[in-house]
């Protein structure tokens, strides 16, 4: 018999609320099995739909992602000067 995890084993492993976990089950989102009111995840089947995942994201396609990131300008406090994100974090 293969190992069957829970929502709260899987939502260690994606970094995901238990919540998001429960909701993509119900969706059938994650291959996910109800028993006795409970959902489990079989590992094989959850392993496999991670590959899938992961071979249609964008960095594994060789695309780029969406929209490029756009800086906001903003005024900060009683200077005059206006200073963009890069300008406030880039010593971080």
């Amino acid at each position: 018999m293969q190992r069957l995890l829970t929502t709260k084993e899987v939502a260690e492993m994606l970094r995901m609320r238990i919540e998001t976990i429960t909701r993509k089950a119900e969706q059938g989102l994650l291959p996910a099995v109800k028993i006795d009111g409970r959902w489990r995840i079989p590992r094989d089947r959850l392993e496999e739909w991670f590959r899938e995942k992961e071979a249609a994201s964008p960095a594994a396609v060789g695309k780029k992602p969406g929209k490029p990131l756009v800086l906001k300008a903003y005024h900060m406090g009683g200077s005059r000067d206006t200073y963009s994100r890069k300008d406030i974090y880039e010593d971080m």
